[in-house]
């Protein structure tokens, strides 16, 4: 018996249209990136010699006396990195501890020259309200907790207490 060979799969002797133009534009896109490339390693080498020039440009002269207006302007220096570095963590933490399903946080209001926050909740009752203020009273980091204000919203369908609270942070 004769052995028969069945080619399913004619190829074409050269590449197609369709193939020509996507490798013309990998190739146009490999040259653009590796331009954009060689650009940015310009820039860079640029760069470093400039900070270069800068550094050793640099006088290296002795510290001065301060003067009154540079001791302000430390003072304020001082005073804006504390309030910078002031930790609320705390009081998120107690507030946290003391949550309740029967209070609605409505807003929360930080004064930290004061260390206090102001809070603005509702409840059902003013129980609730109240059991909340000695939670919080009991948490660590809460000095003080007073409620300011409290009222009932007539419009409101279900009639929630709504409550002022300050709380004094602080160990």
């Amino acid at each position: 018996m004769t052995r028969l060979d069945f080619d399913f799969h004619v190829r074409s002797p050269r590449p197609g249209k369709l193939g020509i133009v996507l490798a013309l534009a990998g190739v146009t896109a490999l040259g653009w990136a590796w331009s954009n490339l060689q650009a940015a390693r310009a820039t860079e080498a640029g760069l470093a010699t400039q900070i270069a020039a800068l550094e050793q440009a640099r006088p290296r002269t002795a510290v001065k006396p301060a003067a009154p207006a540079d001791t302000a302007a430390l003072t304020a220096q001082t005073r804006i990195k504390a309030q910078l570095a002031y930790s609320w963590q705390p009081a998120f933490d107690a507030l946290a501890t003391a949550r309740s399903s029967k209070i609605a946080l409505v807003s929360l209001d930080a004064v930290q020259a004061k260390s206090h926050l102001k809070l603005v909740a509702e409840a059902r009752q003013l129980a609730d309200a109240v059991e909340f203020i000695e939670a919080l009273q009991q948490q660590p980091g809460i000095r003080h907790a007073v409620l300011t204000q409290h009222e009932v919203q007539a419009d409101d369908a279900e009639k929630p207490v709504r409550f002022n609270l300050l709380l004094e942070l602080g160990s």
